[in-house]
């Protein structure tokens, strides 16, 4: 009994690792400066992972939808003011919801 709760313990606790790092490096990506160093390809792999990874946790039910939106659609509006043209955004976000399509991400 003594290891199934130890177990238990040790997964709970990474997934609650994995989200807030997850969220941790998604929150500070696009605002940081370095951000602007970035190529065009390079931000697009960087919006391209914080989308996938919020969908990823929405998925596993690790994240409400609500939220969800809310960062989908920050992570978005800051790309398309700033980095990326909307066709790009746009091609990213259809391959996102190839992945996951019931992302909560605005069509």
């Amino acid at each position: 009994m003594k290891l199934i709760l130890e177990f238990t313990k040790k997964a709970l606790m990474n997934k609650v690792l994995f989200l807030l790092s997850s969220f941790s490096l998604a929150t500070i990506a696009l605002p940081s400066q370095s951000s602007a160093a970035l190529t065009q390809s390079e931000m697009k792999m960087v919006l391209g992972g914080m989308l996938g990874a919020t969908c990823e946790m929405h998925h596993e039910n690790n994240l409400s939808y609500s939220i969800a939106k809310k960062y989908t659609q920050q992570y978005i509006n800051n790309a398309e003011k700033k980095y990326l043209s909307k066709s790009e955004v746009k091609d990213i976000k259809s391959s996102v919801l190839n992945v996951y399509p019931s992302c909560p991400i605005s069509k």
